[in-house]
């Protein structure tokens, strides 16, 4: 990977979130809340300088990158980008500044997680939570479109479509025409759900959180009247429906253009066949709404972290099955992704057919094309790996003077992005204040390998080392 490979994408990362902070910086005057702007401004200095000089710098130079060299950028620019991030939470006072660096991560990284309640912020804060997380959930979809499209180039789990045609020897070679067309996509949904929210009663700050927040299943929250979420409603039915649309694979919406066909596709299957069971489990737990179940189904696979009611999951050990599942690949969400399980499923399949009839051929066939054996080992990693990071990472929260349920609870909402479900688990509001400032950093990492797909991020912690 040449210079330019490595910084110019970088350069424009930083550079988009200092037009994100000045735009904050903006919106904070419109609010009200015109003291806060110079906090956001200096945000969008500390990144912008830096971004622009490196665009600048390698302006006309030819970028060229194998996957693995995308991923070490990505996992350096998710390691380093959130920071600048949290400049504006610190210098405001209303968090010390590792509780504003976990903020900043978690809401790039679109988990979720939070140390204060919407109504004990300014609205201008709740509103660069829900850019964070809409900035997050976008690079997510363009780094499926050009790292995880060429790692899995030999499997057939992510979606084949002109939207996701990657060279493998050089992923930058369809990266700009890729995310001009998902910005398109992003953006035109994000749009019309607001409108939506908009007419069932929310004015525009609301709806705006809410639309940022789903679609990038964030789980943004703003501060809205007592009991606008305590059952299922018009609100809430844009905002299912703003999650569901961050659960499914982008290249879906720019594939049903042409095809539609589409709709037959094996993620909105199995992602209706999880929504469905998981409220069905819900419902027969309870006895009550099982709309209000199947709405809360959706939202956990979605990873989103909002919730519907006041009470707790009834089958608390499910809630958490579910998320670590999570949606579709090449979507906003977080987990192993359903397209994964789909083809172990198919794969078990196989294997007792063949010790049924040991004479029998049983190859695996996915999206109607055979998987090779090495492409399911390499899903069998994933798997593998996200149980090594999540039993790690819940040993070394524990030993931070944390209880083990409270630490492994607390992991899988980080690994999984989801982090508003570890106070929907538990039952208690800002559930993550009660872990130590010492714990909550050492699951900054476990957020960003989390949306990185672990194994994606351990294989460009390997390449550091296998590097001369």
């Amino acid at each position: 990977m040449g210079p330019s490979a490595l910084f110019r994408p970088l350069g424009g990362l930083w550079t988009l979130l200092a037009l994100v902070a000045a735009i904050a910086g903006l919106l904070a005057s419109a609010l009200g809340e015109s003291h806060l702007s110079p906090l956001f401004f200096a945000s969008a200095a500390v990144s912008g300088i830096p971004g622009i000089l490196m665009l600048t710098a390698t302006r006309g130079m030819r970028m060229s990158a194998t996957a693995v060299d995308a991923v070490l950028l990505a996992l350096i620019a998710w390691s380093i980008t959130p920071a600048f991030a949290s400049i504006p939470l610190y210098l405001s006072g209303f968090f010390t500044l590792p509780d504003a660096i976990f903020e900043a991560y978690s809401a790039l990284t679109t988990t979720g997680a939070t140390l204060a309640e919407p109504q004990d912020l300014p609205r201008i804060f709740i509103l660069w939570r829900a850019l964070l997380g809409w900035t997050g959930g976008y690079s997510t979809l363009v780094l499926a479109t050009a790292v995880f499209a060429a790692l899995d180039k030999d499997l057939p789990a992510i979606r084949r479509s002109a939207l996701l045609t990657i060279r493998p020897d050089n992923v930058f070679s369809h990266l700009g025409v890729a995310a001009r067309r998902i910005a398109l996509i992003y953006a035109l949904l994000t749009a019309l759900v607001m409108i939506g929210l908009m007419f069932a009663g929310n004015d525009l700050f609301s709806a705006t959180v809410l639309a940022m927040g789903g679609l990038s299943t964030t789980g943004t929250m703003p501060d809205l009247p007592a009991g606008a979420f305590s059952t299922f409603n018009l609100t809430v039915f844009w905002v299912v429906l703003a999650a569901l649309c961050g659960s499914l694979n982008v290249s879906l919406f720019w594939d049903a253009l042409r095809d539609k066909a589409t709709i037959r596709d094996p993620d909105l299957i199995g992602l209706l066949a999880l929504v469905i069971g998981t409220g069905l489990i819900f419902f027969i737990a309870t006895g009550d709404d099982l709309i209000v179940h199947t709405a809360n189904a959706a939202l956990l696979v979605s990873t989103s972290g909002y919730h519907v009611g006041n009470d707790v999951f009834p089958v608390a050990l499910l809630a958490l099955f579910v998320i670590m599942i999570g949606g579709a690949a090449a979507s906003t969400t977080g987990g192993v992704k359903v397209t994964r399980i789909l083809m172990l499923w198919k794969r078990m399949g196989s294997e007792l057919a063949v010790l049924a009839d040991p004479s029998s051929v049983m190859p695996v066939s996915f999206r109607g094309r055979e998987t090779k054996d090495r492409s399911l080992i390499a899903v069998w990693s994933y798997g593998l790996a996200f149980a090594a990071v999540l039993g790690l990472g819940a040993f070394v929260v524990a030993l931070f003077d944390n209880a083990f349920e409270a630490s492994f609870i607390a992991t899988v909402s980080a690994l999984a992005n989801a982090g508003p479900v570890f106070d929907q688990v538990t039952g208690e509001e800002l559930a993550w204040t009660s872990l130590s400032e010492k714990a909550r950093t050492a699951l900054i990492p476990v957020m960003i390998l989390g949306r990185l797909e672990v194994i994606a991020a351990l294989t460009a912690i390997w390449a550091i080392f296998l590097r001369r």
